[in-house]
């Protein structure tokens, strides 16, 4: 008989589920900032995604470490760590950031900390929850990544008038209450796990095993990134400068991720496998980043807008799929380092591909750069065919 959570568990997952929510409204919204803080401290197109590589970096050391402390330590010490982020997001209203260095310094803090808001969640789901239940519950949780980018996405770029860092000391409040409500959602967190994984404890599989997926990751991690990051500006190079057309673009990309991972964890849990699934949204996401590319200049409104939708499916679709993937692989006790992983290796994908995409923009202009994201995906597509199926049983017995 299929296993449910407790009433507990659902109260914890709720809560991890506002917090995920709450931080791509914050990681996002700092994403589409991109604008105003090149305005700000006088960046061009490559200091701009050094910056927010920098960032992705911090998350990848942040991960490794809190995946690791997880497998030895309760999640509800680590908690009120997020307060970090909240006092630097203070330092800037306050003037106290002022150049380049200091700000990449910065970020690289923030980077460090907010692995924190959504490796918790990720570990708690797959340690603690019934196998059963897995793929929906993460495919729900992941969902609302881009459903706190869709609001990012259709506030940020008006709210960008009243300046950087009024912003910024608004996200100061936000990561206070993410931080004191990630403390109630750890704090519900079982100390023990529920009846159907109890499975071999001591089970331990080497982590290697895990390269499949983290080169997944790593080639398709920065996809909606660049979107993010790159897409106002893309756009201003097609002529078209309304400020609502950048909001409902960006509500529309993450609303076809939003509905595509809870999609994709059903399927996965039900009777579809996870190689069809994570190969068709990769094959999707390199298609469609083909035609985002190619789109002319002076274009229909109706016609991006209505694509959107579609876009934001394939690029954004996927990203439930490999921690899924990953936590099938190895032993109850892994799963926080799994987690970790993979989690840093998605911060990597950013760190190193966005100021690869900025040396592009900047050397041959955007729509190479969409063409390189596109390769990318297509070669994950491949990856996924050739190797997935090998890990099948793994994935089958993980579900059961």
């Amino acid at each position: 008989m299929a296993l449910k959570p407790t009433s507990s568990q659902w109260i914890s997952f709720i809560a991890f589920l506002a917090v995920q929510f709450f931080a791509a409204f914050y990681l996002q919204g700092m994403a589409i900032l991109a604008p105003a803080f090149a305005l700000t401290y006088h960046l061009n197109a490559l200091q701009v995604s050094t910056l927010i590589s920098v960032k992705a970096f911090g998350t990848v050391l942040g991960g490794l470490v809190l995946g690791a402390s997880l497998d030895r330590i309760n999640g509800r010490y680590l908690s009120w760590i997020g307060l970090l982020s909240a006092l630097l997001l203070f330092a800037f209203t306050e003037g106290w950031i002022a150049s380049y260095p200091v700000l990449l310094f910065s970020m690289l803090v923030l980077g460090m900390v907010l692995p924190v808001f959504s490796i918790l969640g990720l570990y708690a789901i797959t340690h603690d929850y019934p196998a059963n239940q897995i793929g929906k519950l993460l495919g729900i949780r992941q969902s609302v990544i881009p459903l706190g980018g869709i609001v990012a996405g259709a506030v940020f770029p008006l709210l960008i008038t009243l300046g950087l860092f009024s912003l910024l000391g608004g996200m100061s409040v936000l990561i206070c209450g993410m931080t004191l409500l990630l403390v109630f959602a750890a704090w519900k967190m079982p100390r023990l796990p529920v009846a159907d994984t109890l499975d071999h404890a001591a089970y331990q599989t080497p982590l290697r095993i895990l390269w499949p997926v983290g080169l997944v990751v790593f080639l398709m991690g920065a996809g909606q990134f660049s979107v993010l990051v790159f897409g106002l500006f893309y756009l201003r190079t097609l002529a078209i400068h309304m400020p609502w057309v950048g909001s409902a673009v960006f509500a529309l990309f993450l609303a076809g991720g939003f509905v595509a991972r809870i999609a994709a964890g059903y399927l996965v849990d039900g009777s579809s496998p996870l190689k069809t699934v994570l190969a068709t949204i990769a094959l999707m996401g390199a298609l469609t980043m083909v035609v985002w590319g190619s789109i002319s200049d002076h274009p229909a409104i109706w016609s991006i807008l209505g694509f959107s939708f579609v876009f934001g499916a394939g690029i954004v679709g996927y990203n439930a799929l490999p921690f899924q993937w990953a936590a099938a692989l190895v032993g109850r006790n892994q799963k926080g380092r799994a987690m970790g992983i993979i989690g840093a290796i998605s911060g990597l994908a950013v760190t190193i591909w966005l100021p690869v995409f900025g040396v592009i923009v900047e050397a041959w202009g955007y729509r190479v750069m969409w063409y390189v994201v596109a390769l990318l995906y297509l070669a994950a597509f491949i990856l996924v065919l050739r190797y997935v199926h090998i890990q099948d049983h793994s994935l089958t017995v993980g579900a059961e």
